[in-house]
């Protein structure tokens, strides 16, 4: 089977979900932009990693220099998509959607292949159009766009209820965990440290966790903020770490080898998001690494925390009930181990074997579907 995986910001960590594929018999063919991915780490896998598509600037969100800069490079790998897409392969996977483009440009594409795209969030975490005109853009979207994948029932239940896609398309796979190095310990340090990774936007709660650290200004331990985003986030980030000593800040991207010394220094990970649409791949690096995690009632963070018993699930915008899970995560040493113990376990469960064989019965099932083959539901 010759699979094309369109996927702008494929990094290298991400690799063995390419090779794992491959090594299921499939020719796999992965479109991105190069700035993720250097050529060198692009050679060393199984698959073909073209690393030819346009790369959207760095500004500041929302500038005009921003929006310029997607304005017209979106459009441009929507072309070079389709052009790519339609040389001989059996199916194209579209790992990431644009809903600016893609609700017009997939209808074309999936004319000449068969057609997947994950959905990640029904919804955007942040809105940039009005209401009711991102609905529009959003359900003509997913009317088109193939048989669809989803990482927690929570997406499939909004896709069904909010954009009334049928459940025939829908098709859950668990978000993969990728391997990483780590160190299994059996207890927290003496010191503790609490990681709060990721980009820095505005549903994040970084402000909850901040007044979550004030509530515990008895607690002997270490917090570090790693990632961008939102300048004012940003900014209150560092201002925080002038005043508290125990906050260490670290703004700006995070490439592979810094993120595995970082989970590997961590005793507890942190999501104190406010708002969320979906899963999370910061919650699946927490247990890529064995550690144990406090998060908020969002989306599908609460849910999936609970199911895999790997953590303490809180309200989101609760600095009291934050401080306090923070605490006991960190004090309750059997807890903690039970739920390091269990975020590796369940690591174990999602690997790229586990998730590459899964979507090669979804990439079956759209290749018979289009072919009009009665294909068995995966």
């Amino acid at each position: 089977m010759r699979v094309y995986w369109y996927w702008p910001y494929l990094r290298s960590e991400q690799l063995p979900l390419v090779d794992s594929l491959c090594a299921l018999d499939c020719d796999v063919v992965a479109h991105t932009v190069a700035s993720r991915i250097t050529a060198a780490d692009a050679q060393r896998g199984r698959g073909a990693i073209d690393r030819s598509l346009s790369d959207v600037g760095d500004e500041r969100e929302r500038s005009m220099r921003w929006l310029w800069s997607r304005a017209t490079i979106y459009p441009l790998r929507s072309k070079a998509r389709r052009h790519k897409a339609s040389k001989g392969f059996d199916v194209a996977h579209v790992v990431f959607l644009n809903p600016f483009t893609d609700w017009f440009a997939l209808r074309r594409l999936s004319r000449r292949v068969a057609l997947v795209a994950s959905v990640h969030d029904a919804v955007p975490h942040q809105s940039r159009l009005p209401r009711w005109i991102e609905h529009l853009i959003l359900r003509r979207l997913y009317a088109v766009c193939g048989e669809i994948v989803v990482h927690h029932a929570t997406v499939s239940r909004q896709l069904q209820e909010q954009f009334s896609v049928d459940a025939s398309r829908i098709h859950e796979v668990p978000l993969w965990v990728l391997p990483a190095p780590f160190e299994l310990r059996e207890r927290p340090n003496d010191v503790p440290t609490v990681l709060c990774f990721g980009a820095m936007r505005r549903n994040k709660g970084i402000e909850v966790l901040l007044a979550a650290i004030a509530n515990l200004a008895d607690l002997n331990a270490t917090f570090v903020f790693a990632g961008r985003g939102a300048p004012e986030i940003e900014h209150a980030l560092t201002q925080a770490a002038t005043n508290d000593p125990r906050i260490k800040v670290e703004i700006g991207y995070v490439d592979e080898e810094r993120k595995h010394a970082l989970h590997r220094d961590a005793d507890l990970i942190v999501l104190p998001y406010t708002s969320f649409a979906s899963q999370s791949a910061v919650l699946h690096d927490a247990y890529g690494h064995g550690r144990p995690v406090v998060a908020t009632d969002v989306g599908a963070l609460g849910e999936t925390v609970r199911d895999d018993d790997t953590g303490v699930v809180v309200p989101a915008g609760d600095p009291h009930a934050l401080a306090t899970a923070i605490r006991e995560s960190l004090c309750d040493e059997p807890q903690w181990l039970r739920h390091a113990r269990q975020a590796t376990a369940v690591g174990e469960l999602r690997s790229p074997v586990v998730y590459a064989r899964e979507l090669l019965t979804v990439y079956e099932y759209a290749i018979a579907s289009r072919s009009g083959l009665r294909a068995s539901r995966p």
